[in-house]
């Protein structure tokens, strides 16, 4: 099976935690455990 990947800007980064928890949500990965 593939894994999915993404690329991050960190210059246009306003570190909203939206990729955060679209990645804890699809690997259902509770809040406070990282991987």
């Amino acid at each position: 099976m593939a894994r999915a990947k993404f690329l991050c800007d960190a210059e246009r980064c306003i570190e909203c935690n939206a990729c955060v928890t679209a990645c804890k949500n699809e690997h259902e990965v509770p809040w406070g455990i990282n991987r």
